[in-house]
Parts: C-alpha cells; sequence; structure tokens
C-alpha cells in the first residue's frame, strides 16, 4: 500500500474515534456504533498495509539473495 492508504486508513481511525465520542456524548448509539466500525476497519486497513509491506521486503530480500546465489554459481561453473 502506498503512502496515501496508509494516509487515508489513519485518516478513517482518526474520524472513527471522533465519531465514537460523538456518539457517546450525545448518547447516540448509531454514531456511535459507526465510529467503531469505522475505527476498526482503518486500523485493519493500516495492519494490511504494514503486512503488504513486509512481504514486499521480505520479497525482495529474497529476489537479491537468489540472485546473489545465481551469480557466484554462475561464476563457479566458468572456472
Amino acid at each position: 500500500m502506498s503512502l496515501k492508504d496508509k494516509a487515508e486508513a489513519k485518516g478513517q481511525q482518526i474520524l472513527g474515534a471522533a465519531q465514537e465520542k460523538v456518539g457517546d456524548a450525545t448518547g447516540n448509539d448509531r454514531i456511535a456504533e459507526q465510529g467503531r466500525e469505522n475505527h476498526a476497519e482503518g486500523r485493519l486497513k493500516e495492519v494490511v498495509a504494514d503486512v503488504t509491506e513486509t512481504v514486499a521486503d521480505a520479497a525482495e530480500k529474497v529476489k537479491d539473495t537468489a540472485e546473489d546465489l545465481a551469480d557466484k554459481a554462475g561464476r563457479l561453473f566458468k572456472k
């Protein structure tokens, strides 16, 4: 996920927390529940972004390692 996606997820969390507080303060259970849902969805999106980034980083490391090993093997066979 991009930085923009992460920022949107964080914004959704903030909006959700605000909605929940407004709902609780006014006694409006519907708004409070909407806020909890928005906050949870934003947190989930952020976690997905973090996991996606971690997997992409790991895949890049595996690719780099495989390329290094292929280069070393190629040099061995040329000797």
